[in-house]
């Protein structure tokens, strides 16, 4: 894998209410990928200054992330997604793949702080088996295979232990492996 920075593309298409109660979808996709919370409210106002007071209306959006696409709505922007925009701008590679592994996991119906992003991580394993290089990994990292006599270590089966972990203490996507809190 490489370590380069990503290029992070956020446009939302902005109308107003008005607008469509009119029967109009006449608005305009606006690039945000550059533009803070102040300066894309800025563009918004000038886009629809054929009204007195617009009440706007985020009728579609374009990005790659789950997680910053889930934060707009029609009626508005959650506040965290100016901060979290940025910071996911300054990833590199790695770092955006195990975030993108990661929403699997908040759509699963774990913790969606992205403080818990860095908390429930635990490990990364590049390999065909999965379930048999984890459980592999778990036993020799815990300590809990040298409990088991050196001439019946061969016998034990990591794959079934790693699919016993993996279904009940772990989640996996994508080789990246986080904790179920």
């Amino acid at each position: 894998m490489t370590t380069k920075t990503t290029t992070l593309e956020v446009k939302i298409y902005c109308g107003t209410y008005a607008k469509y109660n009119d029967s109009s979808i006449a608005g305009q996709w606006i690039d945000v990928t550059d533009l803070d919370k102040q300066e894309f409210y800025d563009e918004c106002i000038k886009l629809h200054s054929d009204e007195e007071d617009p009440e706007f209306m985020f009728q579609d959006t374009d990005t790659e992330s789950k997680l910053l696409r889930d934060m707009i709505s029609e009626s508005g922007i959650d506040a965290e997604f100016w901060d979290l925009k940025e910071e996911m701008k300054e990833l590199s590679e790695n770092s955006l793949m195990m975030l993108e592994a990661f929403e699997v996991y908040v759509a699963s119906g774990y913790d969606a702080n992205i403080n818990a992003f860095e908390d429930a991580f635990f490990c990364y394993i590049e390999e065909y088996n999965i379930e048999e290089a984890f459980g592999e990994y778990y036993a020799n990292m815990t300590g809990e295979i040298s409990e088991i006599p050196k001439h019946l270590q061969y016998y034990f089966d990591y794959e079934a232990y790693g699919k016993d972990l993996l279904s009940d203490a772990f989640f996996e996507q994508d080789g990246y492996i986080f904790t179920r809190n």
